[in-house]
């Protein structure tokens, strides 16, 4: 699932995948995670432009929801925890935004 979302007036795609859990007794809860990944543009076909929301090991997060994976990832692009390319991407936009309203 991709929803495009605006995030501090940018518009953003963040993807959410099922993650299956490989468990040696399959009565264990849960059995299925979620990941979520960003986008600062519109992902086409078989994207790997994204950036994967991780935990703080650096390790990719894995969520209890779709909600909580959707939740988690706005929060992060919201605070800016952005990779430096798309920082520097952001701060190109910003600067090309600017030239045009001068």
């Amino acid at each position: 699932m991709i929803e495009k979302q605006s995030v501090n007036g940018k518009e953003v795609w963040i993807k959410v995948d099922p993650q299956p859990v490989e468990r040696e007794n399959p009565n264990i809860i849960p059995t299925e995670y979620f990941t979520a990944t960003y986008y600062r543009n519109e992902p086409a076909g078989n994207n790997r432009d994204g950036e994967r929301i991780l935990d703080e090991d650096g390790n990719t997060r894995l969520f209890e929801s779709p909600v909580a994976a959707l939740t988690a990832a706005r929060k992060h692009v919201e605070r800016g925890n952005t990779s430096s390319a798309d920082k520097d991407q952001l701060t190109a936009q910003t600067q090309q935004e600017q030239k045009e309203t001068d």
